[in-house]
């Protein structure tokens, strides 16, 4: 049997809009795509890149950011495909964050 594939939503509140910017712009560089305003997607644990993980702790030690959050949830393949919105349909993205779907159209 196959093991099923393993994604990684990253969700945070960071307290520190410099922080924060910062902090989007390195899960971007490190291939997360955004899921929505404080959630992204990954199909590689962040935590488990030294170099991203270090930049996110020193960031996160800052006194001005205290109180933020950040956290990392693996998540398998057949649970992401049970993703709805309030309205009970898929995100027309889920396909795309999944790597099903090469390109997106808006």
């Amino acid at each position: 049997m196959k093991p099923e594939h393993v994604y990684f939503l990253v969700m945070y509140d960071i307290t520190h809009p410099k922080t924060l910017q910062k902090i989007n712009t390195m899960l971007k560089q490190w291939g997360l795509e955004r899921v929505n305003y404080s959630v992204w997607l990954g199909w590689a644990n962040p935590l488990k890149q030294a170099e991203l993980k270090e930049k996110l702790k020193t960031m996160l030690k800052a006194p001005e950011t205290k109180g933020s959050l950040f956290y990392v949830l693996p998540v398998g393949k057949r649970e992401m495909l049970k993703m709805r919105n309030i309205n009970g349909r898929k995100p027309k993205e889920l396909g795309y964050w999944l790597g099903d779907q090469k390109t997106l159209f808006f």
